[in-house]
């Protein structure tokens, strides 16, 4: 499969049967400007979202008519599995719940959590795993920050971690630098990769048995 980093939660999937999957899409200028990601404008398969807030949920007509994923079903041959997980660190008393997913794409699987706002519980543990590719919220304010998405790794012990949710140039969100989750992911050891070329082709027999880190460069920052 091929996966690009978008930006903020979003992510473009695509498998080897040439099935595209839009994880997350944000609405352009929302927030009043201050989600200032550049706006995607690509036909896409299938758009999956974790919840109902505008930096995680737009469809746009360039996307055509793609199926949209919101809860456990198969769209194009895809089986989507949506776990309930909680946007904060109060089992939902702050933020209410959001639909983490998981699915596997030419036998790799991926788990796409959403806003997660704690690490998950055992319960929680055992409808996600196991995972090779989490992509994971590590900003803060919304959803986990560095320390909790380190204990998240520890749970689920995928095998690629990809960050995403934190502070980016074109988003004026309060949300901490990926370079804190870094400092902690350095502190552990872990080999880190940085890669700003994509879509990246990632396969199952290429991922190690350790942990390892990916922050790739997001592809619709705003030129301004």
């Amino acid at each position: 499969m091929e996966l690009t980093f978008i930006g903020h939660a979003c992510f473009l999937l695509e498998n080897d049967a040439g099935v595209r999957v839009l994880l997350d899409p944000y609405q352009p200028g929302a927030f009043g400007g201050r989600m200032g990601l550049k706006a995607f404008l690509r036909p896409v398969d299938v758009v999956v979202s974790s919840h109902d807030h505008l930096d995680h949920f737009h469809i746009d007509p360039a996307f055509g008519t793609p199926d949209v994923v919101r809860k456990d079903c198969v769209a194009r041959g895809i089986a989507f599995k949506g776990v309930r997980l909680p946007h904060d660190a109060e089992d939902g008393a702050s933020r209410g719940w959001v639909t983490g997913f998981r699915f596997e794409l030419d036998g790799v699987s991926i788990v796409h959590p959403g806003d997660l706002g704690r690490p998950p519980t055992p319960d929680e543990v055992r409808e996600l795993a196991p995972v090779d590719v989490l992509l994971l919220p590590v900003g803060g304010t919304f959803t986990m920050g560095p320390d909790e998405a380190m204990q998240t790794i520890a749970a689920l012990h995928p095998r690629l971690v990809i960050p995403m949710h934190y502070l980016l140039p074109s988003v004026d969100l309060p949300l901490r630098p990926v370079e804190d989750f870094l400092a902690l992911v350095n502190h552990k050891g872990w080999a880190v990769e940085r890669r700003s070329q994509q879509p990246m082709a990632i396969r199952k027999a290429d991922l190690t048995s350790s942990t390892q880190v990916l922050v790739l460069s997001p592809t619709h920052l705003s030129d301004q």
